[in-house]
């Protein structure tokens, strides 16, 4: 029996969910949306059972957050990924959209410089500038291989002129899976400059065969001077809950977190937040490995549409359930994708959105139903031949 219970299109369109409503704004009621990292399935039953277990309770008031929360997160982590992070180092928040500008804005003066490596999840440089820092855009490099990797060649240069960084790992939008050796280099360079380093870690337990998650604060010592996000969201499609794990190791920069969330009125995850992540964590680990299997079959799915259409590309992905598709090759404008896809009922994420080294590529999500998927790739492939 499997675990994933999947949502139609008519469901979906009946919850205000912001990607199906939002394509079919614009697309019609026809239109497969494939474009926010949102999955078309229910979050596990105990999930479920926790919240509506909750939710019967009829008082609503303020929370906090008890000890037992941090001990889960530990425990999953360990499990999961080797790493055992300690209870005292975890900071539960709402969003990290939130809280990230109020920590730039604790421990950073204003204008000062960040680096961000691009093509870059676009919230990141939003909560960058929103806490009146500057964004300095790092590049990634593509190689001949089609797979990204950092440009350290121009780091050093460009972490002369920063006060902090912030990394994504595993990458969104190109799926990378970084590794140690790659993020023991960005540790020590900034370490020997006093940078800040702080790395999205959400897609942390989405990760392909053959890869490892490598958490930024354990890859070398000098990254214990950083900061991690991750969060029990993308990994049980709980996002619109709201729960964020900071880990941060050194006790100074700690006591300065906690000031910015607390300055900033974002201390505490909602309502339903505890629950909710404590019955992903603790009870609904075989629901994300038949969601892994599922997002596997439809990269090969994906493969195989992409090897159909000249001048396409599929980026390998090592993590997300997020999939990076280079269409350079068809000689169209960012534009004329977009058009061609919304005449064929598709919506994906433009890679503009990315920033300008998305041009010419677009971001596709696979946590859908396969007979969703199946015509999406239709679609796909209508569109670009």
């Amino acid at each position: 029996m499997t675990l994933l219970q999947s949502m139609s299109r008519k469901e979906m369109l009946g919850i205000r969910s912001v990607r199906w409503d939002d394509a079919r704004r614009i697309g019609g009621d026809d239109v497969i949306a494939l474009s926010v990292a949102d999955m078309d399935f229910k979050a596990p039953s105990a999930i479920v059972d926790a919240v509506t277990e909750r939710a019967r309770m009829g008082d609503y008031c303020y929370t906090y957050i008890d000890d037992s929360y941090s001990q889960s997160v530990s425990s999953w982590f360990s499990r999961r990924h080797g790493w055992k992070i300690p209870t005292e180092q975890i900071v539960p928040v709402g969003r990290m959209v939130e809280s990230m500008p109020a920590i730039l804005r604790q421990v950073l003066k204003p204008g000062s410089k960040v680096l961000v490596p691009y093509p870059a999840y676009s919230p990141t440089p939003a909560a960058i500038l929103a806490a009146g820092c500057q964004v300095v855009p790092w590049g990634l490099t593509l190689t001949d291989s089609g797979r990204y990797e950092y440009d350290f060649a121009a780091m050093d240069s460009l972490m002369d002129a920063c006060d902090a960084a912030v990394i994504t790992n595993p990458h969104n939008p190109t799926g990378r899976v970084w590794t140690r050796t790659e993020l023991a280099r960005i540790a020590q360079a900034a370490a020997s400059r006093g940078v800040l380093v702080i790395s999205d870690e959400f897609h942390a337990d989405l990760i392909m065969n053959d890869y490892e998650f490598q958490p930024y604060l354990t890859c070398d010592p000098a990254a214990s001077a950083g900061i991690a996000f991750n969060s029990p969201g993308k990994t049980f499609n709980m996002a619109g809950l709201e729960i964020v794990n900071i880990v941060v190791p050194d006790d100074g920069l700690r006591r300065q977190v906690h000031k910015a969330i607390d300055d900033a009125g974002c201390h505490n995850p909602r309502f339903f937040a505890q629950v909710a992540a404590q019955a992903g964590y603790d009870k609904s680990e075989a629901w994300l490995d038949e969601l892994l299997d599922l997002v596997k079959g439809h990269v090969s799915m994906l493969r195989e549409c992409m090897h159909g259409i000249k001048g396409a590309r599929l980026i390998e992905p090592e993590g997300t359930y997020l999939n990076w598709l280079d269409l350079r090759g068809l000689g169209l404008t960012d534009g004329q994708i977009e058009e061609r896809m919304l005449k064929a009922g598709l919506v994906l994420d433009p890679g503009t959105d990315f920033g300008p080294q998305g041009s010419g590529f677009v971001r596709i999500c696979l946590a859908t139903t396969t007979p969703i998927f199946r015509e999406a790739l239709g679609r796909l492939a209508q569109a670009l031949r």
